[in-house]
């Protein structure tokens, strides 16, 4: 009797396990700008299949005209086909730089929190909620939504003025209001003329501090680069190597979310998916263009880094290669030099000073592995060969010259197993009026 009792106790606790780890999941959302999907299309769908295969849970849905018809057709046809599929979900982040009325997203919100594929979490299994921007709308405000719509709430309320300098005393203002936060700006190195800056988690850590001791969620962003050059204004905030160490960062602080910053977001150059032709301007794309400036070849990385976000790795030696791969990897670089800036073209960027003359690799390699290099050639000129390591190895290398650009993985034995060629020349001239200080990104293959 006392074996069984014995067993019997064993199992609910293995069976408690379980279910803590299912309540504990760790989650990694892609934050998706909502424009006008052609209902020709197949766009919605693809979008979804192919952040569903990199890995990715959700769609946090970039609401920006909450009243506009296109606006809801298009988040129609990403409802219905995420409804079909029951492996991908999708939330609402209202966008208060847009629209700064809260009742306006809500009217839009309540149409579509019942559907099937709406992200819900927490004990109480609630419909998850988001926003870019809203901490000017107050707290009372939220609070009132929150109440009203029963929703799980992590917003991004960093416009109140105590949120990162005070963020002891954010939570206990707002703690009554919201189930976690979401931090914005703390995913690139701020505007700065200085080359080399680093993106630093300084502020993530302190907010994320905050949060455990209310016992709040925290939603980490991750981003490649913020660049741009439209609607009025320019800007360049580095992209070197931000993107990895960021992984290093949100693998060390182990946040309940992560979000990357984006899927899609052309006009700010941090999109890792496609930015279709009929969601973006003609001014936009001249530098957002995805068929003419990709970035896909980031999603295998990001891949390795979502499996080992979920698996609890606490730094970027752990990444292993997707789906059972060899290797997975991408060099990236602008195709201009930094001397274009001087010959010609509409406006400077700010935050361009900061800015190197570099290319850069990284390379993903499973455990074990060893005896692996790449060599990395700019201009038909080799810059380096660098040995590399299991996990990820990664480096920017200084003297992009113009002309085509190389990665190369070599074995043990100097054999090259894998390349990444660039699709387009660097030059020092401007095209179409100006400067592109966005990445063309090349997957190793």
């Amino acid at each position: 009797m006392h074996s069984i009792l014995k067993s019997a106790l064993a199992l609910l606790a293995a069976s408690a396990s379980l279910l803590g780890t299912a309540a504990e999941a760790k989650l990694v959302f892609a934050h998706y700008l909502v424009g006008g999907i052609d209902p020709n299309s197949n766009h919605a769908q693809q979008d979804i299949q192919q952040a569903a295969a990199a890995g990715f849970d959700a769609f946090a849905l970039n609401i920006g005209a909450p009243g506009a018809d296109w606006l809801k057709s298009a988040v129609t046809q990403l409802f219905d086909y995420a409804d079909s599929r029951n492996d991908f979900k999708l939330f609402f982040s209202f966008d208060f730089y847009q629209t700064g009325d809260i009742n306006a997203h809500a009217a839009l919100y309540t149409q579509f929190a019942n559907r099937a594929s709406y992200l819900r979490y927490g004990n109480a299994n609630l419909p998850v909620v988001s926003s870019y921007s809203g901490g000017g709308i107050g707290v009372d405000a939220w609070s009132n939504f929150k109440t009203a719509n029963n929703v799980y709430l992590i917003p991004n309320p960093e416009a109140d003025g105590n949120y990162y300098s005070q963020p002891a005393t954010f939570f206990q203002n707002w703690g009554n209001a919201i189930d976690g936060v979401f931090s914005w700006e703390t995913n690139w190195p701020d505007v700065s003329d200085t080359p080399g800056t680093n993106v630093s988690s300084a502020r993530d850590e302190a907010v994320k501090k905050a949060a455990d001791s209310a016992g709040k969620t925290y939603v980490m962003g991750l981003s490649t680069l913020q660049y741009k050059h439209c609607c009025g204004d320019s800007w360049y905030r580095n992209g070197e190597t931000t993107l990895l160490e960021r992984m290093n960062q949100i693998l060390k602080l182990s946040p309940e979310f992560t979000e990357v910053i984006t899927w899609n977001d052309a006009g700010e150059s941090h999109y890792v998916g496609p930015s279709w032709p009929e969601t973006v301007t003609p001014e936009i794309l001249q530098y957002g263009d995805t068929d003419k400036n990709p970035h896909t070849g980031w999603q295998p990385l990001i891949s390795s880094f979502i499996a080992a976000f979920k698996a609890g790795a606490s730094d970027t030696s752990a990444l292993v290669p997707a789906n059972g791969a060899s290797f997975a990897g991408a060099l990236w670089y602008r195709g201009v030099l930094k001397s274009c800036l001087n010959n010609g073209g509409d406006g400077t960027p700010r935050g361009s000073g900061g800015a190197r003359d570099t290319i850069v690799y990284a390379v993903v390699l499973p455990a074990n592995s060893q005896g692996f290099q790449v060599r990395v050639s700019s201009g038909g000129q080799v810059l380096a060969t660098q040995s590399l390591a299991a996990g990820l190895s990664y480096n920017s290398i200084e003297g992009l010259r113009a002309g085509a650009q190389l990665l190369e993985l070599l074995d043990g034995s100097g054999n090259v197993v894998a390349k990444a060629a660039s699709k387009v020349d660097v030059s020092d001239q401007p095209t179409d009026g100006f400067c592109n200080f966005n990445y063309y990104v090349s997957g190793l293959q």
